[in-house]
């Protein structure tokens, strides 16, 4: 109830921007020049600061209270003239103007400017001028937050939420249901066990605006529903030389006690070098299971004792960028444009967490019995590397060519150390478990793009872009320790398993890499259409295709310690050993000690590849006051797959041919408001390791995840409804309606196998989505004559979104019907910002989103769901000439994450009634960058 009456009153407030003033509004052409338009011209209302500069088509509009003013028209090199005009509510003056030469010609004056198009203003027009339903956000609205990578810049848009901190949904979709473009190239799926990109790869420095398509068009990519996100990286226009270093202070992280186990000598660098990494040589799972001493062997020359985590303190974060750009012009008319960007940062994370379990909620019962009680004591380190480099080369006015690159290199190190109670297994004893891990990973992106104008009437752009992933976790270790509850000054002592396992005394070694190849052209063809000398708009064909490959190599293997008969005395001394010493070389041998077997299987790596081809025609339509598009893709799709389980060898091939219309529509009610309508058929395929055989063991939520080579490709109907107004240059007011109907989309479902939840993926029947947005973007400037509420801006936006999935008759072991996962009911994003004159600004943005589902239950698990939180971030900024200071505190409310489950299942949560399984803060961060020019 409280957010329908705040999104009312958001409503409220929207129309009384659209109705209470009037417009002024035309047309301002060069009297010198056949009255072309004059883009970049100034228009003022005499005695005031109300004002606006012309469009790239020399349009401008002025918003006003009612009476009578005078306007000022100028540009450099022309005559002034001024225009009285009487300014009626809610009705538009239409003025259109022509300027002449002050005296002297163009000729006498020079005027260098390009269009920049990351600013607000700039994709604000581009927004208004999409066939197809679009967000976005440009680096001047990025570059006044504390937000350092997209993840953290892409939650300012409207309908769209972060989880993790790096993968996004969109309208209340999971992250599946998302298609990632990185100048225009489709992107990698960045993680193992995920369909998503992760959006903190990419620094927020090197974003110049991201454009996030929610309804389908025949040029776009057809996998989606969630929206397509199409990021544009650094286009360098001009020299310059900028170096930048930053401190970070995190609330109860930094210079704190953090406990790590020992690393490689280039962990700063984000990659092992030989220290965890599995030999070559190591010897393969039959011989160290059918010859003990063979393991032995290997475990003591092959692999480190590296089993105790050591305390140190936690730095303060830090980090370090430098970056150069280039402008070259050469004697023949070509243009070489480059910039280039080095950053380097360390960052560390210390929380406490937590993580309880509980067993059925029994007849009678208030509270179903506690499973599990932990406190997870958590510390991460992360270092990373992340390198630009994009070049632009104009051949001459009609040919330019762009390659870009982006490179990351990750190094994730990560130790839990969990205490607590395992009521169900040993309820008077008293667990100490463990994982020490470390990941690396390799990213690389890169698109050759070019575009080329034949004549006035006909264009070819293309695209070839190649990503390439690798992603090691190395000696991944994971074990249990236990001692008598009764007994304090009792040590513990491992729990060594009777086979091997992911979980007790297990080193886990995992490799991933992947590499795409794309290519796609388009053939765009323009027809002018005039009538007695009136212009009645362009008709626009387009046609062209795409295609991409993609490879990947997944292989893994892992060990375990296990204790053959020695006796109880020995077996007892060798459990209790310190974690310094009780897997080196004098207690892993075949005599009297550990021994190693290993419980790989074949099911345990894969190969896959996946073929894409797709072509498309599209059309755009201008019919007076309507602008119609629409088209049809079609896309063939190959999913292969080769693994092998313990019944043979599995091979999946699934060949999916899509024809996908769509149909965008948009009325123009005045020059300043529109409304679209629009109708596209998308689908949402499988990915690799959703079909994948392959069982991986979630430590941190203690459960086991598979996939499920029987998935379809799910098909989706899309239908938006949005009403846009632009009161000025960089001001809007939209609000839209949306429907969405999914035939088999790919949810998450509990399996009931052991005492331990594990998860796999499968097709329901279907579902439905739903919701309303809306958005403001408005300057205070023209509604106040105080100069310092003139400086302030605000945006904020609001979504209120309803879903339900029907899992189908069959479902055996959890509801037919629930909502989607991962779906929040309502977010909500606003930010105010204030900016003068001498480079002072400060920013205040704040997000909340609604309880959505984090785990699927059934008839053991209740659905677990994330709580709504309240995150607020505050930059303060200012330039001196050159240096730029910029002071941020990120999640300034340091508010709890917290995850309950529906107890009583009845799809709500209620503090009094229902069970907090996972609660954690992150801490707040206080960030220190400063950026120099020279």
């Amino acid at each position: 109830m409280k957010f329908k009456l705040l999104f009312l009153t958001l409503f409220i407030t929207a129309v009384s921007f659209s109705q209470s003033k009037g417009t002024i509004a035309g047309i301002l052409t060069d009297k010198n020049a056949n009255n072309q338009s004059l883009p970049f011209a100034n228009i003022l209302i005499k005695g005031t600061s109300i004002g606006t500069n012309t469009d790239i088509d020399g349009k401008y509009a002025i918003t006003a209270a009612p009476g009578n003013y005078t306007i000022q028209f100028s540009f450099v090199g022309y005559e002034s003239v001024e225009v009285p005009v009487t300014v009626i509510a809610n009705e538009t003056v239409t003025i259109n103007q022509a300027l002449g030469s002050a005296g002297f010609t163009l000729e006498d004056v020079v005027i260098k400017t390009t269009r920049k198009k990351n600013t607000e203003t700039a994709v604000m027009l581009e927004i208004k001028e999409a066939k197809q339903v679009v967000s976005a956000i440009s680096a001047e609205q990025i570059s006044k937050g504390t937000d350092s990578n997209a993840a953290q810049a892409i939650q300012r848009v409207p309908g769209v939420t972060i989880v993790d901190g790096k993968f996004i949904m969109i309208r209340g979709l999971s992250e599946r249901y998302n298609n990632v473009l990185i100048n225009n190239s489709v992107a990698p799926s960045t993680e193992v066990d995920k369909r998503t990109f992760a959006f903190d790869l990419i620094p927020s420095n090197a974003i110049d605006k991201m454009v996030i398509y929610k309804t389908g068009s025949a040029d776009k990519p057809g996998d989606f529903s969630g929206g397509i996100i199409n990021i544009t990286t650094s286009d360098n226009i001009s020299e310059f030389n900028r170096a930048s270093v930053g401190v970070g202070y995190r609330v109860d992280t930094s210079l704190k006690d953090q406990f790590q186990s020992e690393g490689s000598k280039t962990d700063f660098l984000g990659f092992d070098y030989e220290f965890r990494t599995l030999p070559s040589t190591f010897p393969s799972a039959a011989l160290i299971n059918t010859y003990p001493q063979v393991g032995v062997v290997a475990s003591n020359t092959k692999l480190q004792n590296n089993f105790n985590p050591t305390q140190n303190t936690a730095f303060l974060d830090n980090s370090i960028g430098f970056a150069f750009g280039r402008n070259k012009k050469f004697k023949n008319g070509m243009s070489l444009q480059s910039v280039n960007a080095l950053n380097y940062s360390n960052s560390f994370q210390t929380y406490q967490r937590q993580f309880t379990r509980y067993t059925t909620l029994n007849e009678g019962e208030s509270r179903p019995p506690l499973w599990l009680n932990y406190l997870d004591d958590t510390y991460q380190n992360e270092s990373r590397i992340t390198f630009l480099s994009n070049w632009i080369m104009k051949l001459n006015n009609n040919n330019t060519l762009k390659f870009k690159n982006l490179l990351n290199q990750i190094g994730e190190n990560e130790t839990i150390i969990r205490n607590g109670n395992n009521f169900l297994q040993r309820g008077d004893d008293l667990f100490r478990n463990y994982l020490l891990g470390y990941k690396s990973r390799s990213i690389y992106i890169g698109q050759l793009e070019g575009i080329h104008k034949l004549n006035d009437k006909n264009q070819i752009d293309w695209v070839t872009g190649y990503n390439y992933m690798y992603e090691s976790e190395p000696d991944l270790r994971r074990f249990r320790t236990i001692k008598d509850a009764s007994n304090p000054d009792a040590p513990y002592e491992m729990i060594d398993p009777s086979s091997t396992n992911l979980f007790d005394t297990g080193r886990y070694f995992g490799t991933l890499s992947e590499y795409s190849v794309n290519n796609g052209a388009n053939y765009t063809h323009t027809i002018d259409r005039v009538k007695n000398d009136e212009e009645l708009g362009t008709i626009k064909l387009k046609t062209g295709y795409y295609v991409d490959y993609r490879k990947r190599e997944f292989d893994s293997r892992y060990v375990s310690y296990y204790l053959p008969d020695l006796g109880i005395d020995r077996v007892n001394e060798l459990k209790q050993l310190p974690l310094t010493t009780i897997f080196n070389s004098d207690n892993v041998n075949a005599n009297n000690g550990w021994i190693m077997r290993e419980g790989t299987r074949t099911i345990d790596s894969y190969s896959a590849d996946n073929l894409l081809t797709a072509g498309y025609v599209y059309g755009e339509l201008p019919l007076k006051k309507f602008d119609i598009s629409g088209g049809v893709r079609v896309e063939h799709n190959i999913l292969s797959l080769q693994s092998v389980t313990d019944f043979g060898p599995e091979n999946i091939k699934n060949p999916v041919t899509s024809v996908l219309p769509s149909l965008n529509i948009g009325y123009n009610i005045s020059e300043r408001a529109l409304l679209r309508l629009a109708y596209s058929k998308t689908v949402n395929r499988p990915e690799f390791r959703e079909i994948a055989p392959f069982l991986f063991y979630d430590y941190e939520n203690e459960a086991a995840r598979v996939g499920n080579s029987q998935l379809k490709t799910a098909k989706i109907d899309n239908l938006d409804l949005r009403y846009e107004f632009y009161p000025t240059k960089g001001e809007t007011v939209s609000l839209g309606a949306f429907y969405k109907r999914f035939d088999q989309p790919i949810e998450n479902v509990t399996q009931i196998t052991t005492e331990q939840p594990q998860f796999n993926y499968a097709n329901a029947d279907n579902a439905y989505n739903y919701g309303l947005e809306l958005e403001i973007r408005k300057s205070f400037k023209e509604m106040t004559d105080n100069l310092y509420l003139g400086r302030i801006s605000a945006n904020v936006n609001a979504s209120y979104i309803v879903s339900k999935v029907d899992l189908g008759a069959n479902v055996t072991s959890q509801a037919q019907v629930r909502a989607l996962q991962g779906q929040s009911p309502y977010i909500v994003n606003v930010a105010l910002g204030y900016t003068d004159e001498t480079g002072f600004s400060t920013n205040l943005t704040f997000n909340r989103f609604g309880n959505r589902i984090f785990s699927v239950g059934d008839r053991n698990f209740p659905t677990i769901y994330e709580l709504s939180r309240n995150n607020l971030d505050l930059t303060i900024a200012k330039t001196y000439k050159k240096t730029t200071v910029k002071l941020g505190i990120q999640d300034l409310l340091n508010a709890k994450y917290q995850f309950f489950e529906d107890s009583n299942r009845d799809e709500k949560i209620n503090k009094n009634i229902d069970n907090a399984t996972s609660i954690f803060k992150r801490g707040a961060l206080i960030s220190l960058n400063i950026s120099h020019n020279f």
